[in-house]
Order: structure tokens, then sequence, then C-alpha cells
């Protein structure tokens, strides 16, 4: 009779699974999009649905403008947004503060 396969996971291994869980977590939470901060909008297939996008404009989020890759900007986007987008093919992420800037002012005043 043949002895059953031995299942050994190796502990190094199980450490590199627990840290690319880790890093993923931590990866999500810091794109994820937050009141207060811009959020970039990003669809996966063009043409897709806009649902989420809609919803955010309507609970109180602003463009802003064209992404520098695609998509588009959003002011103040509502709690939530992310997942919504996630769920109907499209990405959104938080902007970092730092990568922002200030309108520029209009030299007409």
């Amino acid at each position: 009779m043949p002895a059953a396969p031995s299942i050994f996971v190796s502990p190094r291994f199980a450490l590199a699974v627990q840290c690319a869980v880790l890093a993923g977590v931590v990866a999500v939470a810091e794109l994820a999009p937050r009141p207060g901060l811009a959020a970039l909008y990003v669809p996966f297939v063009p043409g897709s649905p806009r649902a989420a996008l809609d919803w955010a404009l309507e609970n109180g989020a602003k463009l802003n403008g064209a992404g520098p890759f695609g998509g588009l900007i959003l002011i103040s986007p509502p709690p939530g947004l992310g997942m919504r987008a996630m769920r109907e093919g499209a990405l959104a992420v938080a902007i970092p503060s730092f990568l922002c800037q200030p309108p520029k002012a209009s030299p007409h005043g």
C-alpha cells in the first residue's frame, strides 16, 4: 500500500505568504479613497458602467479634471467609492496630498 503524500509547508514559505498578505492589506488601506483627499478613478475597460462615478458625484465629490494616465480626478470622494468602483470594473485610488498641486492663480485676477 503506497504511503499518503506528506504535506509539509516550510516556515519560510508560510512567513513569505503572511508578508505578502500584510503588504496587500497595507497597500489597499493606503490606496483606498478617503474623504478629504483627491482620488483617481480609472475604468479597467473603456466604456464600462460609471455608476460608482455617478454615485460619488451625487454624494459630494467634485470633478477636478483628467488624470495623467487616463481616468478622472475627484475631490472629496465619499466613503465606499473604492469598493463600488471595483465591483463595476474600475479602480479608485487615493492621491496622496504631496502629489496634489494647488490651482494656479489666474493672471487676470
